[in-house]
């Protein structure tokens, strides 16, 4: 594989580190800000913050992700209870993303878990970023956030935020090496650059070796390289104003897509004739301007995003016969603006929210498939077919939303919000067929169709304490995910789907002890969807569309708790139970799987983390992270579904004041597992096998 070491050079990656610590030294330095193990809380709250109002979230902060071994998005899958990343590791591109139940198509329908970054919106689950860096916290939301951002979220939020710059100038290095030739070099550097602006800078170059083996080449197959950065610059022209430009840029040239044959007896190895690869960039500016007022704050936020991933090159029979493959190039460009009002606490006793918010997205692909097609009365044999699908697909989104907290008690306070939106889709789309024997097709009709709807979502939930250390929550929701298009077909049964409606319930309590060292919390949550969106393949075609399940259900429990017994020991856990089932619905083939599990959606999720630091700067840290068993087809197909799993990692190191060390062990069981599973090709993605690793962490 070609790296991007090659594409830039090694001195070019030293050269941007050198720059950057030019910049940072202008200005008097002082030691990294650690993160305390104090400031992690897991919360099941009903409170009011300057940001947002949260009712379940999980809060994470960079020791915790360490514990975990969290270097990307999709490596937080299972850390909060009943959040799931369903992914082939192909940096986000046809990623699902599930929380309580709820979870995006693949390709065409909208999140159901959003994503926001220093108050940016990111788009489709595809664009997500994949890279995690420079975290100062990421809050995990659970259940309908749709009065509380502009973004709407019918299932979940995940919020991050980057660090901030402080009074004065902070410079770190962060060096790991491990298993597979895995390589990281990243540089964080921030501080001020005059009274009255700062800047924050970080970047980083990720690598290694593939996990598959392809004994055809004597290659590895899904070998990952990228190179990414962040910039943030601060000016505050006036102690009520602060103007913030940001930029985020990463540039990827991986292999190919983590795939081999479920039938293979060894799941890292494969005999493809194809050089699989994944090429993408992504660029995404912002600009943010927050006002603060006597009566609260307000923040202005615009931004552009350009996701261009060209190419994704798959090997679909994973054989060295010319069987088939995909090649798909596809854009997605997005403009959002939000106005979003929080009012001051000391101002008025209603704590209020309100906001309005406008995206626009435009995604053209371009999908071409090369496949055989079996001999018949009508076919001969050898017959190759060829197939090139264009499209377009336009979204636009306009809302308004508002959410107000305010006491009707000594020990009660009710909260409620309400959220109006309209949207509007378009799509245009062309197909054209081909095959060897140079024999004509059917001509494919061009798909040129719009829609609009307005919709509306809302929240009303009560928060009673019962004592001082118990706090009843009860929550009731309704949301909504707009309609849409399916690209991959012009028969006019399947080119729309429509909004999916949510009526979400949740009944829990929080609880911590009189010095602070346990608190947890338990949730209940009963949720009911109609219009559930999910994708499948058209029977006896080639066509793969979002369609709507009648009813779905998803009941399930959480449960988490935190002990803090001494400052240097730290005891997580958090569990989350769902059981997502169609409540009625039938296959593509017309029969009834009413009570069958819902597809992509594990039954289970479980972690569990020990942190031990002590005065003299030796810490350690082990955790368990399990996922129960979950499906990849509407029937429920036991050659289909991967049962229970659990990862253990390990971690052991030394910390002085300019200086980290540290050598990890991550899935040291060295389970077997598939994180995805595709039954139309009966292939599937293996998890990543035992690894081990050295990692430095620097001060200067």
């Amino acid at each position: 594989m070609q790296t991007l070491h090659r594409l830039y050079g090694w001195p070019s990656i030293f050269v941007l580190l050198l720059l950057t610590w030019g910049l940072s030294a202008q200005v008097n330095t002082e030691r990294l800000d650690t993160v305390d193990l104090d400031t992690y809380e897991v919360l099941s709250d009903y409170q009011f913050e300057d940001i947002q109002v949260n009712f379940s979230r999980s809060l994470l902060n960079e020791n915790v992700l360490g514990i975990y071994g969290a270097n990307q998005l999709q490596d937080m899958s299972g850390l909060a209870p009943n959040l799931a990343f369903i992914n082939s590791d192909t940096r986000g591109f046809g990623d699902i993303v599930s929380m309580r139940g709820g979870a995006n198509s693949i390709f065409f329908g909208l999140p159901s878990v959003g994503l926001y970054v220093d108050g940016v919106p990111g788009g489709s689950v595809s664009t997500y970023p994949s890279s995690l860096f420079n975290i100062a916290s990421i809050s995990l939301l659970s259940g309908p956030q749709s009065t509380f951002y502009g973004r709407n979220a019918s299932s979940g939020m995940i919020d991050i935020q980057t660090r901030r710059p402080g009074s004065n100038a902070r410079r770190a290095a962060q060096l790991e090496y491990g298993s597979y030739d895995a390589r990281i070099i990243r540089g964080l550097f921030d501080g001020p650059m005059s009274d009255e602006s700062a800047y924050s800078i970080s970047i980083g170059y990720d690598a290694r070796d593939g996990y598959i083996e392809n004994i055809a080449t004597r290659k590895t197959e899904d070998d990952r390289e990228s190179i990414h950065g962040r910039a943030n610059f601060f000016l505050n022209p006036s102690e009520d104003l602060e103007i913030r430009f940001g930029v985020f840029a990463e540039k990827v040239e991986d292999g190919a897509t983590r795939l081999s044959s479920l039938f293979s007896p060894d799941l890292f190895e494969v005999s493809s004739n194809v050089d699989g690869i994944t090429k993408l960039d992504r660029l995404q500016l912002h600009f943010q301007l927050r006002l603060d007022l006597d009566s609260g704050a307000l923040t202005a936020t615009t931004s552009y995003q350009d996701w261009d991933l060209n190419p994704s090159l798959t090997d679909l029979d994973l054989s060295t016969l010319d069987f088939g493959f995909s090649r798909v190039l596809q854009q997605e460009e997005l403009l959002t603006q939000e106005f979003r009002f929080v009012s001051d606490p000391a101002a008025s006793d209603i704590l209020w929210i309100a906001g309005l918010f406008f995206f626009d997205s435009k995604t053209d692909g371009d999908a071409t498939r090369e496949f055989p097609v079996p001999p018949s009365d009508f076919v001969p044999p050898g017959f190759i077919q060829t197939e090139q699908t264009v499209f377009s697909i336009d979204q636009q989104n306009i809302s308004a939303y508002v959410n107000a907290e305010t006491a009707i008690g000594a020990s009660t306070s009710l909260n409620a919000g309400v959220r109006i939106q309209n949207s509007e889709s378009e799509i245009f789309r062309t197909k054209d067929a081909s095959n060897n024997f140079g024999f004509p097709g059917p001509p494919e009709p061009v798909v040129d169709e719009s829609q609009s709807e307005t919709e509306y979502a809302g929240t009303v939930g009560i928060a009673h304490e019962l004592s001082e250390m118990v706090d009843l929550i009860v929550r009731s929701s309704i949301s909504q995910k707009p309609q849409g298009y399916s690209a991959f077909t012009s028969n006019p049964d399947f080119i729309q789907f429509y909004s999916e409606h949510l009526w979400s319930n949740e009944v829990g309590i929080n609880f911590t002890s009189e010095e602070s060292m346990m608190s947890g919390s338990l949730i209940a949550f009963f949720n009911d969807t109609d219009n559930y969106q999910f994708e499948r393949t058209v029977p006896f075609s080639t066509d793969f569309v979002v369609v709507n399940a009648e009813k779905v259900s998803a009941d399930g429990f959480e449960g988490k708790l935190v002990l803090n017994p001494s400052p240097g020991l730290f005891l997580d856990f958090q569990a989350g139970f769902v059981d997502a089932t169609f409540a009625k619905h039938r296959n593509a083939l017309g029969l009834d799987v009413s009570g069958n599990h819902v597809p992509f959606v594990p039954e289970s999720t479980l972690r569990a983390g020990i942190r031990f630091e002590s005065e003299r700067g030796f810490f350690g840290s082990t955790s368990y992270t399990s996922f129960g068993k979950t499906y990849y087809d509407e029937q429920n197909q036991s050659n289909f579904a991967q049962y229970s799993f659990g990862i253990w990692d390990l971690q052991i190191g030394y910390r002085d004041e300019n200086m980290t060390v540290s050598v990890y062990g991550r899935n040291l069981s060295d389970e077997i597992f598939y994180q995805f599973m595709n039954p139309e090709i009966q292939a599937g993605s293996p998890g990543a096998p035992k690894r081990f690793g050295l990692r430095m962490d620097i001060l200067y």
